[in-house]
């Protein structure tokens, strides 16, 4: 196996483990780069939103692999 091989195996991998974990919307926002771009992928429907029901406290639910796949490099 190839070192590319390797990474991308290692890249699945953490992105299957983590298709069924949700983060909230302030971490989404750290992660992918602030609170523009999350607005920007959730109107291109690069990254789905489930939450904010009814009532003004209501939370906002991200899956964190769709997150993970764009996020800002390190």
């Amino acid at each position: 196996m190839t070192r590319q091989e390797i990474e991308n195996r290692l890249l699945e991998n953490i992105l299957a483990v983590t298709s069924g974990m949700i983060i909230g919307k302030r971490t989404a926002e750290k992660l992918v780069g602030g609170p523009k771009k999350l607005e920007r992928l959730l109107v291109e429907g690069k990254v789905g939103c489930t939450g904010k029901g009814k009532g003004q406290s209501g939370k906002w639910r991200f899956d964190l692999s769709q997150v993970l796949q764009h996020c800002r490099p390190a």
